[in-house]
């Protein structure tokens, strides 16, 4: 198993500007820059790309982050939110690049809500342009690494089903019908770094941001010392939400970083058990391991 000497992970978007931040923007969404070093080479890796590119450029020039020096595109799963960047990510970078995911990625995804429809709410573009534009797809529900240390973890097992929180009213195609998108296709992504431990990285966390973690310790065979992202718990119940932190304690869990789709009730509950070791996300959020 591979380990990095060094992480550096910065939130490119998402839905919270920061506070006092200088001309960052906030968007629906989440992206982050992560950067590893071993034995003196470093790798580039870009974690989901929001809902539009403009606002990722834009943060990284702000952050002197250089989005040309990614290597390898690794997604979360199929909404806007989190794939819609990658059109004009790819076509920024000019050139032909590895865009890791599942292989439902570009299953439909289709919303029914009571008062709305909106009939894609998947990748905005079809795997034809992005191709064209330069995408290479590596598709997989096997963990995969992807540089050294940091590790794709393919299709997530559900151990604790009822902690997958998937999308009230998102529906698929399959075999011609109209059925409930299970979001299969939900992962996250793991970075091991010597004499630390691991860090998880979840997208949206449909999959359960728990079973996320436990499947990355399985797959890296390192206690998941950090947990951040977006955990889609904005309209879970009290119970679930603290049955999920007693999952990270068990887990060796020491940080928690959370925002986007988390929730307000959630994101006060993290803090009031991790206290200063629960961070608010922000676009630039920066950590160091």
């Amino acid at each position: 198993m591979t380990k990095a000497d060094r992480a550096r992970i910065v939130f490119l978007a998402d839905d919270y500007a920061g506070y006092e931040s200088r001309g960052l923007l906030g968007q629906h969404g989440i992206s982050v820059f992560i950067e590893v070093e071993k034995n003196g080479k470093k790798s580039h890796i870009l974690f989901d790309t929001a809902q539009y590119a403009e606002g990722v450029i834009h943060n990284a020039n702000i952050l002197g982050i250089d989005l040309k020096n990614i290597g390898v595109i690794v997604l979360s799963h199929n909404h806007y939110d989190h794939t819609g960047g990658l059109y004009g990510i790819i076509k920024h970078i000019n050139r032909r690049i590895p865009v890791v995911a599942h292989p439902d990625i570009f299953k439909p995804s289709i919303s029914i809500g009571e008062d709305n429809v909106r009939l894609n709410i998947g990748v905005p573009e079809s795997r034809e342009k992005l191709e064209a534009a330069g995408a290479n797809f590596i598709l997989t529900r096997s963990p995969l690494e992807v540089a050294p240390g940091v590790y794709f973890l393919g299709e997530i097992p559900r151990e604790w089903p009822h902690l997958s929180p998937g999308l009230e009213g998102n529906y698929t195609i399959e075999n011609g019908e109209l059925v409930k998108h299970e979001l299969r296709d939900d992962t996250g992504i793991a970075i091991v770094v010597d004499g630390f431990g691991a860090i998880v990285i979840g997208g949206c966390s449909h999959s359960g941001i728990a079973n996320i973690v436990k499947h990355a310790e399985s797959v890296v065979k390192e206690t998941p010392m950090v947990v951040m992202g977006g955990f889609h718990m904005i309209s879970a119940p009290q119970d679930l939400i603290s049955e999920t932190i007693e999952k990270f304690k068990e887990l060796g869990v020491r940080e928690v970083h959370a925002g986007h789709c988390t929730g307000l009730r959630a994101e006060y509950l993290f803090m009031e058990e991790y206290g200063s070791n629960f961070k608010l996300l922000h676009s630039g959020h920066l950590t160091v391991y």
